[in-house]
């Protein structure tokens, strides 16, 4: 049974290519990333809205509290659940994100989580735009987030009562809107933080993927690059 993996650094349309391909090849996505299962964190995360996600559904987004500290086991057993349910449906699985170690415990196991089942015929595709392509992307997507209320997002959180301290609020994004909230960063200061730490992130998550991970690797998916894809899936 196939499953299909969209893998790649942050901002190199792994989102868009998996809707594309879930709507061409009758498949649902499934998250992977860390920081998109909290519930709240939207903006930072560039968790997909309901119209980017053009009716497909999509897996593993909301599904922990702020407080809570989920590891790569509890993901990967969670996210095997939505794997087993969607093929019972008769659908692909399409997995997608940037969070390596997730994928690893997903496909791989880790020490008391047993491998995925042997019947799961993972097929990997990565994304890797040309690295100014890349950072120009990072910015672009920076300066979005700013305007989409993110600095907003971040207090409207704090407000709630959901603590500084929790795993999300350290991540990219969150992390230099806080310093904005208390004063330490202006925002340009924040964006220009954001990009920089965005360009590091990708140029990590960029190194471990094309170390760990086997894959077919476009510079972005097109239609010919799509009916590649579309070949190696045969259901």
């Amino acid at each position: 049974m196939k499953v299909l993996c969209i893998v790649g650094p942050t901002a190199s349309g792994k989102t868009a290519a998996a809707v594309e391909l879930a709507l061409r090849l009758g498949g649902e996505v499934v998250s992977c990333d860390s920081v998109q299962i909290y519930k709240g964190f939207n903006i930072g995360t560039a968790k997909p809205s309901m119209e980017e996600r053009r009716g497909v559904p999509h897996h593993m987004l909301d599904v922990a509290e702020p407080i809570e500290k989920w590891s790569a086991g509890h993901y990967a057993r969670a996210a095997r659940i939505c794997i087993e349910e969607i093929l019972s449906r008769g659908k692909l699985p399409i997995v997608t994100g940037g969070s390596g170690f997730y994928l690893r415990a997903l496909t791989d196991g880790l020490t008391g989580l047993p491998p995925a089942p042997a019947e799961w015929d993972f097929v990997m595709i990565g994304l890797h735009p040309a690295r100014d392509e890349l950072e120009r992307r990072i910015a672009a997507r920076t300066s979005s987030m700013l305007k989409a209320g993110l600095i907003e997002e971040t207090e409207a959180l704090l407000r709630s009562g959901v603590p500084a301290d929790c795993p999300p609020m350290g991540s990219i994004g969150y992390l230099q809107s806080r310093a904005v909230l208390d004063g330490s960063l202006t925002v340009e200061q924040a964006g220009a933080e954001i990009v920089l730490r965005s360009r590091q992130y990708a140029k990590r998550q960029r190194t471990w993927f094309f170390n760990q991970i086997k894959a077919l690797w476009f510079e972005n998916i097109s239609k010919l690059d799509i009916k590649t894809v579309e070949n190696t899936m045969p259901m």
